[in-house]
């Protein structure tokens, strides 16, 4: 059998492409054992093809050229196992992220499938909720350039791996006195809620009250909210409960995930308690 191997045919043996080879070449991490005087034609050995897979696991596992090179420098046993190592360590913590990723990505996907199986979204309904975490600034906002503004500030102090679009964890909190006033759309306070990750600056989570909250959906803008907290209150009054705190709204399907004013969906959580 020949012991010189053109560059396809290497490249074929090895499952790599002759421009990679080539681009090996180039910057020196990778060279032909001979090179024809006559033709200039480049060969490489066959007993350089543990080394060619070398470099291949080595940039599977996510080794940069430079610390290819690194690796193949004075090799010994010590210098190789240190290198791993720390790769290894960057590994894991690239899995996590991943894994991170993609917990929040299937609690998106389960969202908007949930969402979109809603039946009646102008109904009121009374639901038990927990008590929730809330990151807020208690800023006031006022027109969608403040709104924008504002998630975005909110989102710096979160701290998470993966964005928290498309799920149902942004929204605002109109208060108490606003809606006693019948003011039901000039102003809000943004909120971002917790999930499993506390963020550093803790001078910004706050708590949302469990209790009992009626609640009701709307398709629109974010401002466009005053029929449904009207619907609410009508319901309340009728039916005995008085509001008994900040509402809450949530943005249940935003932008992200549809150009449609008509698709976009929020809810309105307003807390309750009986008349006495």
């Amino acid at each position: 059998m020949k012991d010189k191997l053109t560059v396809s045919e290497l490249a074929k043996l090895r499952r790599i492409t002759p421009e990679t080879l080539r681009h090996y070449d180039r910057i020196g991490l990778f060279k032909p054992k001979f090179v024809d005087p006559l033709t200039g034609y480049r060969y490489y050995s066959v007993l350089q093809y543990e080394e060619i897979g070398t470099i291949r696991e080595l940039r599977q596992i996510g080794m940069t050229t430079d610390e290819i090179k690194q690796y193949f420098t004075d090799r010994n046993v010590e210098q190789s196992l240190a290198l791993m190592k720390a790769k290894v360590e960057t590994l894991s913590r690239n899995i996590q992220e991943l894994q991170e990723i993609e917990y929040n990505v299937r609690e998106k996907i389960r969202h908007i499938e949930e969402m979109q199986r809603l039946c009646d979204i102008s109904s009121v309904v009374l639901k038990d909720l927990d008590k929730r975490w809330i990151i807020t600034k208690r800023c006031q906002v006022n027109d969608w350039v403040e709104l924008g503004y504002g998630f975005l500030e909110l989102e710096d102090i979160l701290e998470e791996t993966a964005p928290i679009l498309a799920s149902n964890r942004l929204g605002s909190l109109i208060s108490q006195a606003s809606i006693e006033a019948g003011d039901y759309t000039s102003s809000s306070e943004l909120f971002i809620f917790l999930r499993r990750f506390l963020p550093r600056n803790h001078a910004y989570v706050e708590v949302v009250e469990a209790g009992k909250y009626l609640c009701s959906y709307y398709h629109g803008d974010f401002w466009g909210r005053a029929n449904t907290i009207s619907r609410i209150m009508e319901y309340a009054k009728a039916n005995g409960w008085r509001l008994a705190g900040d509402a809450v709204q949530i943005v249940q399907i935003d932008i992200t995930v549809t150009d449609k004013v008509s698709e976009v969906l929020y809810e309105i959580q307003i807390p309750v308690r009986r008349v006495r």
